[in-house]
């Protein structure tokens, strides 16, 4: 399988120590709040942990490679569960991991992604789920260019190099994507962009 290098930082990373991040897990397909995770997408070290509490409903967290086979290790809760819960789980490999709830219907909105970078070189491992797909111009001024293939994307999001959503459309397509990044500072940035099935893929791009 191939891989491409996300470049997470222009600058060195000193040596850091274990961090622990935290994600609240909640919401209802049958109330107000649509189920989620908050934060939805992290960027962490390898070695640091992520720990989920579920707030409300009836949850969990999968991210298994049977699921999502360019995971570079596998990580789950175990079944859906109601009440107080938490699950945590130290991320040691580089690369990206998708994850989503198994509770029937949830998975529509209640998915998430974490990237790991490796602290000594300031770059993850980004597999490739979506072949074919293209993200150009690098560097953009105006406007970026998401070529899907055959994919249908359901959402696309930018994200910044400290895990920050600047920018998502949700869209319904499988042709080409054209995106307004005109208003972007200078940086590099990765596009997450989520399939119909949910099924998520990272890649990056820089903005002049």
């Amino acid at each position: 399988m191939r891989k491409s290098l996300l470049l997470l930082s222009l600058l060195p990373f000193a040596a850091l120590a274990q961090t622990t991040w935290n994600v609240s897990v909640g919401g209802s397909s049958i109330g107000g709040t649509s189920p989620y995770y908050s934060p939805q997408n992290l960027t962490i070290n390898a070695g640091d942990i992520v720990r989920w509490t579920n707030v409300s409903g009836t949850h969990n967290v999968n991210g298994n490679q049977s699921l999502f086979p360019g995971n570079p290790q596998s990580f789950s809760s175990g079944n859906a569960a109601s009440g107080g819960w938490n699950y945590q789980f130290t991320f040691t490999v580089p690369g990206t991991y998708n994850y989503h709830c198994t509770q029937p219907g949830h998975s529509a909105t209640q998915f998430g992604s974490i990237t790991v970078v490796d602290p000594s070189t300031g770059i993850a491992g980004v597999e490739e789920a979506g072949a074919g797909v293209r993200v150009y111009p690098s560097p953009a001024t105006d406007r970026l260019t998401i070529e899907a293939g055959s994919i249908t994307l359901r959402k696309v999001s930018i994200i910044s190099l400290n895990g920050e959503v600047v920018g998502s459309a949700g869209v319904q397509q499988a042709g080409p994507v054209f995106l307004d990044v005109s208003g972007l500072p200078a940086a590099n940035y990765f596009v997450l962009l989520t399939d119909a099935d949910g099924r998520m893929t990272a890649k990056p791009f820089a903005k002049q």
